[in-house]
């Protein structure tokens, strides 16, 4: 079910349909009430609902601007992310981080989905026909088949295959490298890198020499 609209989404489509109608009167338009008035103008902004109550989120942006329109006020662009939209990017982000081809998703889709499409066209058939649901489990599926591939080439080949990432909001738990593209680290670089890390900078130069500098007798007593 849709998210409706908010409390305050609701106060301020009524604050502008408010001035937008005292706008028509004061040119001597011929308009009925302002309630009549207002729900006719949201049932044609929306095709589908007179009330505010019964509108969701796609609906704001489309009543927002029929209003505005009537007060010469620039029209405002559809920000609105619903849970196929964040469901779809995490697919794409798993897609990626575990490169795997959409021809592969096609041929998941069309196995658990039974919808009809290709690599080309497998996020527009899901964006039309699937559920977010239907989105998620596909992004388990991609992410577990991904691990299951970088843990067989992490045996046989003995080196490790970090994720990329895109987004911090989607880290799976695990190393991670900070660039895009899986890329092979051999132990050997991983742990000295790691020694790398763990020995101290040296302090910066100053105008009496080097400081912070302890030098040790090569024969201690």
């Amino acid at each position: 079910m849709e998210k409706l609209l908010s409390n305050k989404q609701k106060a301020v489509l009524a604050q502008l349909a408010a001035r937008a109608y005292k706008q028509l009167q004061s040119y001597g338009c011929p308009v009925p009430s302002l309630e009549e008035w207002r729900h006719d103008e949201t049932w044609k902004a929306t095709g589908h609902t007179d009330s505010f109550t019964r509108a969701a989120q796609k609906d704001y942006t489309l009543i927002y601007n029929r209003f505005a329109a009537y007060l010469g006020k620039e029209a405002i662009r559809d920000n609105t992310y619903t849970e196929m939209d964040k469901a779809l990017h995490l697919l794409r982000d798993s897609m990626q981080r575990f490169e795997t081809g959409p021809d592969y998703l096609a041929e998941v889709v069309r196995d658990q989905l039974h919808l009809p499409c290709t690599g080309k066209n497998v996020y527009d058939q899901l964006q039309k026909y699937a559920k977010p649901e239907h989105v998620r489990h596909l992004n388990y599926t991609v992410i577990n088949r991904g691990r299951a591939a970088a843990r067989k080439m992490a045996n046989e080949t003995g080196v490790e295959t970090y994720e990329p990432h895109a987004l911090p909001g989607t880290l799976p738990p695990g190393g991670l490298a900070d660039h895009v593209g899986a890329v092979r680290v051999p132990r050997a670089v991983q742990d000295a890198g790691r020694r790398a890390a763990a020995t101290p900078a040296p302090e910066s130069k100053t105008a009496r020499g080097w400081s912070g500098i302890v030098i040790e007798d090569e024969f201690p007593l």
